[in-house]
């Protein structure tokens, strides 16, 4: 079984890393998937390639093929609210394409104002992700996700 739903953009296919990390050379923030199941995993970078318009998007899409889970990744400054923005986009531009997959997001940011947990906005993408068999977790600086 291939696991791509989308032709380019991937950094890698259907390959059972143990380790696979996220990082913005302009940022000291950075994801971390520790894949101890050794599942089959696909990455995208998002940003400037799937979704190449000036419209907001998040950085990257880790696809857990052997689980049907996706992760949308955003590595960000301190803005929660903006990179909320960035993954609910990303999620509505490409959720028919993996509609067969649990939605996940991940934000990581420099440090996490929290007035921002109680913003509207955020909430309500919260909810959005639970209707979509996923969860939303954000860190400060790195965040690992053990499988």
């Amino acid at each position: 079984m291939t696991c791509l739903p989308f032709s380019t953009c991937f950094e890698f296919v259907n390959q059972q890393r143990a380790v696979v990390v996220c990082s913005d050379p302009k940022s000291v923030t950075n994801f971390r998937y520790e894949n101890r199941s050794s599942d089959l995993l696909t990455l995208y970078r998002i940003d400037g390639c799937i979704i190449a318009d000036a419209g907001a998007k998040c950085d990257f899409l880790l696809l857990n093929c052997s689980k049907n889970e996706s992760f949308f990744i955003e590595l960000k400054g301190s803005d929660l609210i903006r990179a909320v923005e960035q993954i609910d986009r990303s999620v509505d531009l490409l959720l028919n394409s993996i509609s067969d997959f649990s939605i996940n997001a991940r934000i990581v940011l420099t440090r996490v104002n929290t007035t921002d947990l109680r913003n509207t906005k955020y909430l309500k993408f919260e909810r959005k992700i639970q209707r979509l068999g996923g969860n939303l977790k954000k860190q400060s600086r790195q965040m690992t996700e053990i499988n």
